[in-house]
């Protein structure tokens, strides 16, 4: 099969690339954009208190408050206390604001009740009628900044805005620039380590052309996907693609071109030596392809609404990279022959691969004492797990030179932390009648009462009173762990058990929606994780035939992720005193390290797998593999490292944790496990370690010479043993 679409696509690139060209005009003229929010609460399951607690404020408060808050923050330029004019001026101001009548915008407050205790900050309270992620919200957000500046500008005030309005346009502002960011950094070191590796332009600009294509109609398929199965992903969502897009695609470019200069190397011409390449790495890319699919579609079973978009989006993103890998890309080397390794010569001549003898010597030689220290170091890092703490904050981890935490921190001056977003404790009545005004004021103080609740305001009513609101503020920051843990294991079981008869708590607003978030997170790991690793393994057995291999590289796999999250700990949470990480880089570092760490373990033991039914004995297919593929396997994690290193110049906390931690990941896999620790575990286990298959050795005729360039004949996959796996150099001179 490899081999037939590996003929089709070679003898035939100009209608393979016509092809595609075609299928990449109707996905774009067809396909809408991508849809994208920064809320939340969006995607949590309505099952969930917070979300009920919203549905019911907003039905029993429609005309008062519902929606979401652009909160300016107002003080003096030098710090004083805000005099008896300057507050005259805020309310001139919020007067202003009110008579521009701006669309959306549905109520604006400023008084005296919005001054500060302490005189050093009033509040222009803001309502715009929908959600964070409505496009009327964000656009009445930038006109009302657009037009409080010059209301400020020659005075003694200023004023920031920030809430939900503000933080959501700050946070759509920084996920953009950090995409064009990442898109450089990551096209220009692909570039700097394509022509590291092949000293060739033509190969380091090969990803850019057919990967930038990718990109633009994996962005459509996705935008297809969502609006059938009706997914909504979250803001990082393109961001994801195309660094996803870059690496994989670029690895799977590297896979075929190290094979295709090894065939070369060997004496075929040009196109059976793209034939046997294109078929040789046909089967490695399609089941390393559908390790991360499966992988990735596994999240399709979160609860969370973000896991459950976010998971197929990349899905998606990588079945058209396998595609494209298999298709388009061999049609253009095609079209180019050897030129594609312009102006070296490398492919001429057999690399000396000094450095990658050396190693294979010393991992065969000395595989015991190697195993026991990869595996000592793995457990070793492992232990820093045990720290991990999650963050709920998204609003920590955006940049804090941006206007809305500017302004965050200016309220904190006047107001407690949890000021800006309060939680909401609600008492509806089940009878249908009037709450009776003593009971709601027994029942807010307990809530007052309830420890790491700072203050409990009065009771807002319903028109009808069936339904009563109180603004509950917590000690600390809406979402941080002290918060969290407040609201879910103390303020709502107080306010359940609190209820009168006749009545029913809810307990929603953005802690609550938190705390609800972790449960869905939780349940979605327990979901998730094993599936994804059963999933995987079955992958491995259906390619490696093998019980003991593929048992032993899901436990590899597993100790690989175990170390990466233990590393991210030790270097996030005590080496930079963060409160704790992002509380979904565990499980996308969980599935970028399950699969991304197979495809490497894929291509090694492939190749380890065709030396052994070559005759070798293990100690020699060990050392033939290390040599041959430990080169493929180092570069391409390198590259693929790299590309998600691209998040750490993001400027937002989550894309920087989570490019950490997966180019962490794919260090430890690349280098460690797969170069080191799986070869060195197959010398050591024998035949065994292929338990219960067999592999014996297999006569392998010889490729008939071509004698019509016009008509190569098939190539025969698996030839002598110099040709028999993807890669071949030495880590020290790919050249």
């Amino acid at each position: 099969m490899y081999t037939t679409l590996a003929r089709r696509v070679v003898r035939h690139p100009w209608w393979t690339i016509g092809a595609w060209l075609v299928a990449a005009a109707v996905v774009g003229f067809f396909g809408p954009g991508l849809s994208a929010s920064g809320d939340q609460a969006e995607f949590l399951p309505s099952h969930y208190e917070s979300v009920q607690a919203g549905k019911a404020q907003k039905a029993a408060f429609a005309q008062s408050g519902a929606g979401s808050a652009a909160t300016f923050v107002v003080q003096r330029r030098d710090g004083a206390a805000l005099t008896g004019a300057d507050q005259q001026l805020v309310e001139q101001a919020a007067g202003q604001l009110r008579d521009r009548a701006i669309p959306h915008v549905t109520e604006v407050q400023a008084g005296r009740q919005t001054v500060s205790e302490n005189g050093l900050v009033q509040l222009i309270q803001v309502t715009v009628d929908g959600t964070q992620s409505d496009p009327g919200t964000q656009e009445a957000g930038r006109a009302l900044r657009a037009a409080t500046e010059p209301m400020f500008a020659n005075t003694d005030l200023k004023a920031g805005m920030t809430g939900d309005v503000g933080i959501v346009i700050d946070a759509e502002d920084a996920f953009a620039s950090a995409e064009q960011v990442i898109a450089l950094a990551t096209v220009g070191l692909i570039i700097v380590l394509q022509l590291l590796i092949f000293r060739s332009p033509v190969a380091a600009l090969l990803p850019m052309v057919t990967i930038g294509l990718l990109v633009f109609v994996s962005v459509k398929l996705i935008g297809i996907a969502q609006r059938i199965f009706s997914l909504t992903a979250e803001q990082s969502v393109t961001v994801w693609v195309t660094v996803v897009l870059f690496g994989v695609g670029t690895d799977y470019i590297l896979f075929l071109l190290f094979r295709y200069r090894e065939q070369l190397r060997g004496g075929d011409d040009p196109r059976t030596a793209l034939i046997h390449a294109t078929a040789r790495v046909a089967k490695v890319i399609t089941s390393a392809g559908a390790a991360i699919v499966i992988a990735f579609s596994t999240l399709a079973f979160s609860s969370f609404g973000s896991f459950k978009a976010q998971g197929p989006a990349l899905a998606i993103a990588v079945v058209a990279t396998v595609v494209t890998a298999l298709t388009l890309i061999p049609a253009i080397v095609s079209l180019l022959g050897p030129k594609v390794f312009w102006p070296s010569k490398s492919w001429q001549r057999q690399p000396r691969a000094r450095a990658s003898t050396k190693l294979s010597n010393l991992v065969v030689d000395r595989a015991g004492v190697l195993a026991a220290a990869a595996v000592v170091v793995l457990a070793l890092l492992s232990l820093g797990a045990l720290r991990f703490q999650a963050s709920y904050d998204y609003n920590a981890g955006l940049p804090q030179d941006t206007e809305s935490a500017i302004a965050l921190k200016d309220l904190q001056r006047g107001f407690p932390v949890g000021a800006l977003n309060p939680s909401s404790a609600l008492l509806v009545s089940d009878t249908g009648q009037p709450l009776e005004e003593t009971a709601v004021d027994a029942f807010r103080s307990r809530l007052a009462g309830v420890e790491g609740v700072g203050q409990a305001g009065p009771a807002a009513y319903s028109p009808d009173r069936t339904v009563a609101r109180i603004s509950v503020l917590l000690d600390h920051e809406s979402g941080s762990p002290e918060a969290v843990d407040t609201v879910a294991d103390v303020l709502r079981p107080t306010a359940h058990e609190a209820a009168p008869a006749g009545t029913h708590a809810l307990v929603g607003g953005p802690t609550a929606t938190f705390a609800d978030i972790r449960s869905a997170v939780n349940r979605d790991y327990s979901v998730v994780f094993p599936l994804a690793a059963a999933l995987t393994a079955l992958v491995l057995l259906a390619l490696l035939r093998s019980i003991v291999a593929a048992v032993l590289l899901m436990v590899l796999v597993g100790l690989s992720y175990l170390a990466t999250l233990g590393t991210s700990v030790l270097v996030m949470q005590e080496g930079l005193g963060k409160a704790g990480i992002i509380f979904n880089v565990p499980i996308f570092m969980y599935l970028f390290v399950v699969a991304i760490g197979t495809d490497y373990n894929i291509l090694m033991v492939d190749r380890l797998r065709d030396e052994t039914r070559e005759g070798h004995s293990p100690r020699e297919a060990a050392r033939l593999a290390i040599r041959h593929t430990g080169p493929t396997a180092v570069a391409a994690g390198v590259i693929l490292a790299g590309t998600f290193s691209s998040l750490l110049l993001a400027g937002v906390a989550l894309l920087a944790e989570m490019g950490f931690a997966v180019a962490a990941g794919i260090l430890i896999s690349a280098l460690l496990v797969s170069s080191l620790l799986v070869p060195a575990l197959m010398v050591l286990m024998g035949r065994g370690f292929w338990w219960p298959a067999r592999l014996t050795a297999v006569q392998r005729p010889q490729p008939v010479a071509v004698t019509d360039p016009a008509s190569p004949p098939e190539p025969v996959v698996g030839g002598p043993v110099a040709e028999t796996a993807v890669g071949s150099g030495d880590v020290g001179n790919l050249r």
